[in-house]
């Protein structure tokens, strides 16, 4: 009984750094989507931003006369 008791608290120890690597990386997979989303929710507001900026420039600018 005493040869099995170093032999199973191994296999625990070894079951719960398994367990630990795996949550590490599903942690680091939800962290690197959920930084990705943001940056780019982030860059399409800047593009949406630029676009309203020019558009409000071609607007106010007077179109050039016709000649005709």
């Amino acid at each position: 009984m005493s040869a099995i008791a170093p032999v199973c608290l191994a296999d625990f120890a070894a079951i719960k750094v398994l367990a630990l690597l795996a949550l590490g990386l599903v942690a680091y997979l939800y962290w690197s989507g959920f930084s990705e989303k943001r940056a780019e929710r982030r860059d399409r507001k800047w593009l949406e931003s630029r676009r309203r900026e020019f558009k409000e420039k071609a607007a106010a600018k007077p179109a050039p006369p016709h000649e005709g």
